[in-house]
């Protein structure tokens, strides 16, 4: 080509490359704008924190509540995006000639095949007119728009969730926030409290890791509404070092009040943490020493014998329950597996013996308690001393007592049926629908763990009822039984009839009819 030549297509193609190149180069800076104000280092949101008032309906009237927030700083800023929309270059040139070569055809081909048609290329020649001529024109024209960046609305939508999500779990964790700190401020200051009054051991070091405790779950919280989740983990980790370390002064001693504080204070910690860490394990405070539990233990026994006062030779064996404890807890101090073994042997048979002395004419709602607090007790002590331990609970047996009631009812039943005299059999079976009714009476005062005493009036009268049925039976002179088959029913039916009101009522302080017999 001659330097007269004009590159036609050069020409016509340059407002194009242009377009795309300058496309090119806007979308490189829009990208590198949106990494540098958008993320960190290491590819993290950048947050925008505010806070904001809104005003809720509650049931007191409408309350105004500060709310805080972190979004992403990208929700916030649109990134400028550039088109170019059009492009026009217009110059003037002064053409010297113009030629169109035409290049040959392809030769024939066989079969009768059409041949290739001709190429014909123009060749321009002339010059651009320069600046000195009137007519020397060049236009160059460009149109910019603001458009969308290739993929923000994907973006837009991404952090729009990220924000949707983390509101909801803020919400989340604020509705779990808020009951620890009301709780964890009541616990600190009635430990505060029994530590002014001289009711609790070590409290100043039990306060110093109450206030740990809480510190990590409000930092946690903190950290997770700034926008900072990598210092919940080791927030978390803290709680459950402390917690572990932390034995509960003086459980024996603590009030229902505060036992009920610090069981609250676990449960909202740990829905704190199951709200920032879902599945992550959350400590509870480290076992009490030996000694605490001893003490709980016979602290726990001495009030089952204060509201069982009514239960001959309970109290002696209560006291025998707390030497076979201590004597466990001296043998773990001389490291004796063997003499705890048998401090444990020697507990369950005296365990066993009580659970058998108990009558539901002595059980009232204080002894259910009481008995219920012992077992917990010496459940504790005994775990702290030998793992593994087979444990005789002492406490009423509901379950077994109504298996004897059923057992003893069954039989008198039976004796209804086989009675030797078959003309008081009605007489009989009324006797029977009395003690049928009174059972299910005791049942209910079992399961509801009311004071048995309420109901003595109720199954007393069953017993009346069953007393007078009994009365009214008699050995007719025409009765063809004969005199042996006669007592030998009745001493099996009075038996049987003793064992089963024995199980529901003092039969000492309230009679039991018997059959009279043939002499």
């Amino acid at each position: 080509m001659s330097d007269d030549d004009i590159p036609v297509g050069a020409l016509l193609g340059a407002a194009y490359q242009a377009v795309v190149h300058g496309q090119d180069l806007a979308a490189r800076e829009a990208v590198e704008l949106v990494k540098e104000l958008g993320f960190d280092k290491d590819g993290t949101a950048k947050p925008f924190r505010f806070a904001y008032q809104r005003t809720e309906a509650t049931e007191a009237g409408p309350q105004v509540r500060t709310v805080h927030a972190t979004v992403p700083l990208l929700s916030l800023v649109s990134p400028p995006t550039l088109s170019i929309d059009k492009a026009a270059i217009s110059m003037s040139l002064h053409l010297i000639s113009q030629d169109i070569e035409t290049e040959p055809a392809d030769a024939s081909t066989a079969d009768g095949e059409t041949p290739a048609a001709q190429k014909t290329t123009p060749r321009l020649k002339g010059r651009i007119v320069h600046k000195d001529a009137g007519n020397a024109v060049m236009t160059i024209e460009s149109t910019l728009k603001q458009r969308d960046l290739l993929g923000s609305s994907r973006l837009t939508q991404l952090l729009d969730a990220a924000v949707s999500d983390r509101d909801h779990l803020w919400y989340q964790v604020l509705d779990q926030a808020e009951p620890f700190r009301e709780v964890a401020t009541k616990l600190i200051d009635a430990v505060n409290q029994d530590g002014s009054t001289g009711n609790a051991v070590g409290v100043r070091r039990f306060l110093q890791q109450l206030w740990q405790l809480k510190e990590s779950v409000t930092d946690a919280v903190s950290a997770f509404r700034d926008g900072q989740p990598e210092k919940i983990p080791q927030l978390h980790q803290n709680w459950n070092t402390e917690c572990g370390k932390l034995a509960w002064v003086d459980r024996h001693t603590e009030p229902e009040s505060m036992t009920q504080m610090r069981q609250t204070f676990l449960a909202t910690a740990t829905a704190v943490w199951n709200a920032l860490l879902p599945g992550a394990p959350v400590a509870q405070f480290g076992p009490p020493p030996v000694k605490q539990l001893q003490d709980r233990f016979e602290s726990a026994a001495t009030e089952l014998a204060a509201a069982s006062p009514d239960l001959a030779g309970l109290s002696e064996r209560l006291r025998r329950l707390k030497a076979a404890v201590a004597q466990g807890c001296t043998a773990r101090d001389y490291k004796e597996p063997d003499d705890i073994t048998a401090a444990l042997g020697r507990y369950n048979k005296i365990a066993t013996e009580i659970r058998g002395m108990w009558n539901p004419s002595v059980l009232s709602r204080e002894s259910w308690n009481a008995q219920d607090v012992l077992a917990a007790a010496a459940k504790e002590v005994w775990n702290a001393l030998v793992h593994g331990g087979e444990l005789e609970d002492l406490r009423f047996d509901v379950a077994g007592m109504e298996a004897k009631c059923t057992q003893a009812l069954h039989e008198l039943r039976k004796q209804v049926n086989t009675f030797p005299d078959q003309v008081q059999l009605g007489l009989l079976s009324r006797a029977y629908k009395s003690a049928s009714d009174a059972l299910a009476k005791a049942r209910l005062a079992w399961k509801s763990r009311t004071r048995y005493p309420q109901y003595t009036d109720e199954i007393t009268g069953f017993l009346k009822q069953f007393n007078y049925e009994i009365g009214r039976i008699e050995r007719r002179e025409n009765s063809r039984t004969t005199k042996s088959a006669w007592n030998d029913g009745v001493q099996d039916w009075n038996g049987k009839a003793h064992q089963f009101w024995g199980h529901l009522i003092d039969t000492t302080s309230h009679k039991v009819a018997d059959i009279d017999s043939v002499k």
